[in-house]
């Protein structure tokens, strides 16, 4: 690696590093808090929700984040051809989870579940319209800015809904991601053009379809749990078992994060010297 580069990642790492310990510290503490004040069944509710968005915003993803993160030469249109693509699907998602929400409910035996979905459901809108402006600030591996926004959000939303029961988790999350979204796009100063070209369009699809399939068969199969748990047993046991599952893997999935996050960029940056990628991927490795 050149000393630029070395420097950038070096930046790009810490930076990340603080982002995931500080949030997961956070999200930890206020764990503690609501374990007191709510009940198993009341996380349970929201661990089946959790499926579906996790499902949802994989779809409206559809990979091209990555996509234009590993694009060389990236021009307006193709920022603005993603945009719109996200936010059309994460509209049309929405809505057919607003329409399934009863289903959903009857399946898993709990009625509450249909005002909770359709509310929730805003988030899948509210991320759409923070894939670009985070997506750029990765390219650029600038991870500082991302940490502050992060950490605006994380600690906002923390003190909003205590004492509403499974609406406190509705507000917090709901909250914590309006807040990301608003800061990321004060901060990038970007904003779409009435632009969209379908010859962008199939070039970042061509390559994001791959990590969309990938990324579904990932979701579903770290989700599955909760769908027989949710299905053929009490949502407080399926609370209690995501509960424990969350806090047993809040350390361990931080330091593969924080290495994803800065490697991808910085080695997409490279792509076309094959001899320096070779080397700069063995550090990363080592």
């Amino acid at each position: 690696m050149t000393d630029s580069l070395r420097h950038k990642t070096i930046h790009g790492v810490g930076w990340s590093f603080i982002d995931n310990i500080s949030s997961s510290g956070i999200t930890f503490l206020v764990g503690l808090v609501l374990a007191r004040l709510l009940t198993p069944e009341e996380y349970g509710i929201m661990a089946i929700i959790a499926i579906f968005i996790a499902v949802s915003n994989s779809i409206i993803d559809s990979g091209f984040s990555n996509a234009l993160i590993r694009k060389t030469r990236i021009e307006r249109i193709d920022y603005s051809t993603a945009f719109y693509f996200n936010l059309t699907v994460s509209i049309l998602i929405y809505v057919l989870l607003y329409l399934a929400a009863p289903v959903i409910s009857v399946f898993f035996k709990e009625p509450v579940l249909v005002e909770v979905i359709r509310i929730i459901g805003l988030v899948l809108i509210i991320n759409a319209l923070a894939i670009i402006p985070r997506t750029r600030f990765v390219r650029d591996v600038d991870f500082k800015t991302q940490t502050k926004v992060s950490l605006i959000s994380s600690i906002s939303s923390g003190v909003i809904g205590i004492g509403m029961g499974v609406w406190s988790l509705v507000g917090q999350q709901i909250s914590r991601q309006f807040l990301n979204t608003l800061f990321l796009w004060v901060y990038s100063k970007w904003h779409p053009v009435w632009e969209f070209s379908m010859k962008s369009f199939k070039e970042l699809f061509g390559f994001g379809s791959k990590l969309l399939l990938s990324g579904l068969l990932d979701t579903i199969y770290k989700n599955i749990y909760y769908i027989i748990i949710g299905r053929f047993y009490t949502s407080a046991q399926l609370g209690q078992y995501t509960r424990a599952e969350q806090f047993n893997m809040i350390f361990s999935s931080n330091l593969t994060s924080v290495v994803q996050r800065v490697s991808y960029p910085v080695l997409s940056s490279i792509q076309e010297e094959p001899e320096r990628l070779r080397e700069a991927y063995r550090k990363v490795i080592k």
